[in-house]
């Protein structure tokens, strides 16, 4: 991995509440226009410190594929069992992204249509940030969150390609970008 110059965009300081954003869904949302959101996690941080953590099923009434549930690990049955229904996914989610400065992920152009799907918009005085982004030196492919975490040794806890264990990575990778100074 081929890391760009550190730009210091935000002078070491991490913000005082943002939170690190997830979505987990049934496919590519450029490849298929009938893509929905199956599990959304969000971890709220203060600063440097994780003080909650929320994860949700969603039961959009799109199947969940095979291959979705061997990658996720998410079965059609968890769905049916404990997803709640669309629109109060949407209204918890934008209940515990009200008061962030800054909603950052790892691929934000991905999850900003998890959030338009659930028909969020975010506030005025909010900012997005992507880490994917963030890291990608000129002319390089942009890195997957797993070759992130190898190169920063970021502590991993959970399942990789479930919401709220990689939306908590994406949140400690971003607390050591903004460490050494991306």
């Amino acid at each position: 991995m081929i890391l760009p110059e550190p730009r210091d965009r935000f002078r070491g300081t991490l913000p005082k509440r943002w939170v690190a954003l997830d979505f987990e869904t049934t496919g590519i949302w450029k490849k298929d226009p009938d893509v929905a959101v199956i599990e959304i996690g969000l971890i709220t941080f203060e600063r440097d410190r994780e003080v909650d953590a929320w994860s949700t099923l969603v039961n959009s009434g799109t199947p969940v594929s095979d291959f979705i549930a061997e990658l996720t690990g998410i079965t059609q049955s968890m769905i049916d069992q404990d997803g709640v229904d669309v629109d109060e996914a949407g209204d918890a989610l934008a209940e515990r992204l009200a008061g962030a400065e800054l909603v950052i992920a790892h691929n934000m152009s991905f999850d900003a249509e998890g959030l338009q799907w659930l028909g969020i918009e975010l506030g005025r005085d909010q900012h997005t940030f992507c880490t994917m982004r963030g890291l990608t030196a000129p002319d390089q492919k942009w890195p997957r969150l797993e070759e992130v975490v190898k190169e920063f040794q970021i502590k991993v806890e959970g399942q990789a390609h479930r919401a709220e264990s990689d939306a908590r990575t994406a949140g400690r990778v971003f607390i050591e970008m903004v460490r050494r100074g991306y």
